[in-house]
């Protein structure tokens, strides 16, 4: 479920966004034409924005999006018609695959060797389409023009709508898996609102309009994972300690919590190493992330979790916290090796209780919550224990 609310609200985002520029358009005769001399204006903003916001936090990615799409743009304002044919061309099929490569990529730091490396291939891209447009070359040309379906997509080549068609692919692909689903299931709209650019080249301010959407789309992008760095666990992709000390600040006058901690997860570690027991944190917290009663878990450290319920007592959270302890002791985990897979169970400890009128603030019920876990811990692990 948490998964459907992420891809529909990582698609919903950017489908508003391409959707308002697209009324825009749609409605260019009845607007003043002072306003598409401020989109392009607009458009070299927030591509500038969107590179120093990107450098500011080691988001390099977005740098290797963003100049590109700029060199684009001005190579169709500035090139005479010839050569801004074959970038229409070029740009069409080479784009789409320079989108989906560093959309998809892990950040490497920008003067790491995985950096400078990208940084030579973006240039030699740029480079070949720079050698392409001043010695063009018309066996390529006519290869790049090979008819490959009945339907006419002019003034687009049908290879590039092939190449677009796989991208597209490999996107659905990471969506199924699980992988990058913020950038996949916002690529759709990337690619169509940067198709659209192309399509409607030659209509009065439809690329502008079109560029400006796409790199609005970037930036969004980009704010929405600097958040998730700064308050989501990278590894469980839970709400971290940040997160949830923001979230303390909300709570009302009643309202519960519950300190929770794997069991033995140290002897774990040291017996099948800590990459098996990064995958048990994962499997771990999938099962906090769909608590019931209306609670909310978080990654505090380590294997150690937290679980805040607004507006419940302690008797109401404990007997969630018990279904996701009971829930998490029958799921089996498979362990590994290079002769067999054995299956083990993970427990977890917890300790839960509610404000009083005594707690200055939700640490000292934190304390409490934690002095609790640690008579379950006492008492033989596997149980939540009321504090």
């Amino acid at each position: 479920m948490n998964q459907i609310k992420a891809i529909s609200l990582n698609l919903l985002i950017p489908l508003f966004i391409a959707s308002v520029f697209a009324v825009i358009l749609y409605n260019a005769q009845k607007m003043p034409e002072i306003l598409f001399d401020i989109v392009v204006y607009l458009f070299y903003g927030f591509s500038l924005l969107v590179i120093w916001v990107s450098w500011h936090f080691n988001r390099n990615r977005f740098i290797f999006v963003i100049i590109p799409l700029i060199l684009i743009y001005l190579g169709f304002e500035y090139f005479d018609a010839k050569k801004a044919t074959l970038l229409f061309m070029y740009a069409s099929m080479l784009y789409p695959l320079h989108l989906m490569f560093f959309l998809i990529f892990k950040e490497r730091g920008l003067f790491s060797f995985w950096g400078i490396l990208k940084i030579v291939f973006v240039l030699l891209e740029i480079s070949l389409v720079f050698y392409l447009l001043y010695y063009p070359k018309e066996s390529i040309e006519t290869y790049l023009s090979i008819k490959l379906f009945t339907a006419n997509f002019y003034p687009l080549k049908d290879l590039s709508i092939a190449i677009g068609i796989f991208v597209l692919f490999v996107m659905l692909a990471l969506v199924l898996f699980g992988r990058y689903l913020m950038y996949a299931t916002s690529f759709f709209i990337l690619l169509l609102t940067f198709y659209g650019g192309l399509y409607f080249l030659k209509t009065p301010n439809a690329t502008e309009v079109a560029f400006l959407a796409f790199t609005t789309i970037i930036f969004v992008l980009l704010i929405r994972e600097s958040y998730r760095l700064a308050f989501y666990d990278e590894l469980t992709s839970l709400p971290g300690r940040r997160a949830m000390i923001e979230d303390m600040a909300k709570l009302g006058r009643k309202y519960s919590l519950a300190m929770c901690d794997i069991d033995f997860f140290k002897k774990f570690n040291d017996t099948y190493g800590h990459d098996t027991g990064d995958e048990v944190l994962k499997m771990v917290a999938s099962k906090f992330r769909e608590v019931s009663g209306g609670g909310k878990a978080y990654r505090y450290g380590g294997e150690e979790f937290v679980i805040l319920f607004p507006s419940k007592e302690t008797s109401e959270s404990l007997v969630h916290v018990d279904n996701l302890r009971q829930q998490i002791a029958t799921t089996p985990f498979s362990v590994r090796n290079r002769k067999s897979v054995k299956k083990i169970y993970i427990n977890i400890s917890a300790g839960v209780t509610q404000n009083s009128q005594k707690d200055k603030d939700p640490f000292a019920v934190m304390k409490r919550a934690d002095n609790a876990l640690y008579k379950a811990k006492k008492a033989g692990r596997n149980q939540v224990i009321k504090g």
